[in-house]
């Protein structure tokens, strides 16, 4: 590879790092810029002159998606006579696995890895002190707030709860996983962490004050929270499960004295509101029925499309096809209770289900076994890492697998693969997994032959991935 291509896919990475944070920030606001969409067509192109397309059939999880992709694109392009546009907007739930391809291709060896890493942890100093105004100020004036002109009503600042609650559990995890040590302390043998700066009590704060909010709107931002950090608990009990035990019962005691006193009142969705009783409402939704109003309401109509999809895919007439991209499914099934604002969202509130609606049992095949294959391998790579004591690339799989995890969770009760503020993101984590499992692999290989038998756990390790 020249020196010119390699600093035209450094310079890529870096915009669309900066990209993903814009969409962490400002969310549906961000992705009605379309930076995403350019940051793709840029990345295509420098991938077609880098001659390294290739790469999608040496890799299980980067094949699985182009067969996916393949099928996706046989599920489009019969219908961009009758949607048009449509069926393009449709068509990102597997357009944007391209970033997965993108990002292994243009991601070589750990260095990269790192200086992403420490990028992310400098962004997160700022992020999460923000966040939680950021948030309320949407969910409160989100009526009034100023929109995109060429948007459908959206406004510049538009964050999900679930979305957000996503990143949250990533930025939070991250801060557990990787904790900040003094420079060079890996090199002398030191093990002694800085004292605690303002900058990160304020983050704490703003981390507490978020998922406060997050886990009291719904059932999507409990799970998001509460799924990955018991997941990190369990994996590494002696290292961080009792960091999580030790933090979480006080905030938790603090959260709901400050809810029950009603200092701030702040309503969701119209009927649920910022309380503790709140948050035991949505938990208990989770496991059985529940009282407060309008969380029994979602479910059910939730489960009566799902259950449409399956009898007409697994059961019925669209099990090969399904109905294709294009259609919006919101309207073809009519599933009761719906609202107008749910109808313009097209899809089944459900990612697993909607490729099921619209590719049919093939389509759903392909994309459970995707993501089995890559939680499978980043499991498989944990464990050899943590056997070998590879602190940096257990931290590292372990890390990616809980992005993972939160993501998967909320886009099985939200829009969230459909669109680019959580589909880019999706396909990016899966990305920069399977490009850390590809330099993992052959830097372990390197640590382990005879002749190099010491493990280093360097963060930015020297090594580089043959090109393919």
């Amino acid at each position: 590879m020249s020196a010119k291509q390699s600093s035209l896919q450094a310079l890529w990475l870096k915009a669309l790092l900066g990209t993903l944070f814009g969409y962490a920030l400002l969310g549906k606001g961000f992705a009605y810029l379309f930076i995403g969409e350019l940051i793709l067509v840029l990345g295509t192109f420098l991938l077609i002159r880098s001659q390294r397309i290739m790469l999608a059939f040496s890799d299980s999880v980067l094949l699985l998606w182009s067969f996916f992709a393949f099928w996706g694109f046989c599920r489009t392009v019969p219908y961009i006579s009758t949607y048009h546009f449509d069926a393009l907007r449709d068509a990102v739930l597997w357009g944007y696995g391209t970033f997965t391809l993108l990002i292994a291709a243009f991601v070589n060896n750990s260095e990269q890895i790192s200086r992403a890493l420490n990028t992310y942890r400098r962004f997160l100093r700022w992020y999460l002190p923000v966040l939680p105004g950021l948030l309320l100020v949407s969910i409160v004036y989100r009526a009034s707030m100023p929109t995109i002109p060429w948007s459908d009503g959206v406004g510049v600042l538009f964050l999900k709860i679930g979305d957000t609650a996503v990143h949250l559990t990533a930025a939070g995890l991250f801060l557990l996983i990787f904790p900040d040590r003094k420079p060079n302390a890996d090199q002398q043998g030191v093990t002694e962490k800085r004292s605690i700066p303002i900058y990160r009590l304020i983050g704490f704060v703003g981390w507490s004050l978020t998922a406060m909010i997050s886990m009291a709107a719904g059932r999507t931002g409990l799970l998001d929270v509460m799924v990955p950090f018991f997941v990190v608990s369990v994996l590494k009990a002696q290292k961080i499960g009792w960091k999580v035990l030790a933090l979480a019962v006080p905030v938790l005691i603090l959260a709901l004295m400050v809810l029950e006193t009603n200092v701030v009142t702040v309503k969701f969705n119209g009927s649920r509101s910022l309380t503790g009783d709140q948050i035991l409402a949505n938990m208990g939704s989770l496991t059985g029925s529940s009282d407060a109003e309008g969380l029994d309401g979602t479910k059910e109509w939730r489960l009566i499309w799902w259950h449409n999809i399956i009898n007409y895919t697994v059961f019925g007439p669209y099990f090969w096809t399904g109905k294709g991209f294009g259609v919006n499914l919101a309207q073809v099934d009519g599933p009761p209770g719906i609202t107008q604002d749910e109808i313009a969202l097209r899809s089944p509130h459900n990612g697993n289900m909607t490729v099921l609606a619209r590719m049919g049992v093939p389509g759903i095949l392909m994309w459970v076994a995707l993501n089995f294959t890559f939680v499978f391998r980043l499991i498989k790579a944990y464990l050899r890492a943590t056997r070998l004591k590879a602190q940096f690339w257990s931290n590292v799989n372990l890390w990616i697998l809980c992005y993972w995890l939160g993501s998967f969770l909320n886009m099985s009760f939200d829009v969230y693969l459909e669109g680019p503020q959580g589909g880019i993101w999706f396909w990016s984590i899966i990305g920069l997994g399977v490009a850390a499992l590809r330099v993992q692999s052959y830097e372990l290989r390197q640590m382990t032959m005879p002749s190099r038998v010491i493990i280093h756990d360097s963060p930015e390790p020297e090594h580089s991935l043959v090109h393919a």
